[in-house]
């Protein structure tokens, strides 16, 4: 089950799967751990073409002349800027037809540590290095340390991730 706002009208629109309606979330999901992803309609960034499904990104203010409705552009997360560390972390899903969708809380899927996700390891804490994700932190000097979430259990062969930063985070000296 995923909530997707949509932060033009800030509406929420519940989107649910009729495969899993009436029953269980799959493979046993509990039910609390709803998605949240958001929706920007006329999101307009050149770059988002390069992004892919499961990067973490953030947003920053854009006050240029081009900038789009939201005054907003979005760029990949990296524990070396250090500006990113007191921004909210998302991850971005899709960006089709000026419509960005990024998530803010929920699980996903990926099929190997080759893209995104960088270790996997099940019941294990998540953390920004660098700029993917994964079970060790970044070790760096300068750079910063959140906790984003867990490897979740699962028979599906995959390895699935809950994600959901905290807003917590510590700058290694």
């Amino acid at each position: 089950m995923a909530i997707i706002i949509n932060p033009s009208v800030q509406q929420a629109t519940l989107a649910i799967n009729a495969n899993t309606f009436g029953g269980s979330l799959p493979n046993g999901i509990n039910n609390s751990l709803i998605e949240l992803k958001y929706s920007y309609p006329a999101f307009n960034q050149d770059s988002l073409s390069n992004y892919t499904k499961g990067e973490l990104v953030v947003f920053k203010e854009d006050s240029s002349a081009s900038k789009n409705a939201y005054s907003t552009l979005m760029e990949k997360a990296s524990t070396g800027t250090i500006e990113h560390a007191n921004k909210n972390l998302m991850i971005f899903i899709s960006y089709s037809n000026g419509v960005l969708t990024a998530m803010h809380k929920g699980y996903l899927d990926f099929e190997d540590t080759n893209g995104p996700l960088s270790s996997w390891s099940v019941g294990r804490s998540l953390y920004v290095n660098g700029t993917n994700i994964g079970i060790n932190p970044s070790g760096s000097t300068g750079s910063w340390v959140k906790s984003i979430g867990f490897c979740m259990p699962n028979s599906d062969d995959v390895k699935r991730i809950w994600f959901e930063p905290d807003s917590t985070y510590l700058i290694l000296q």
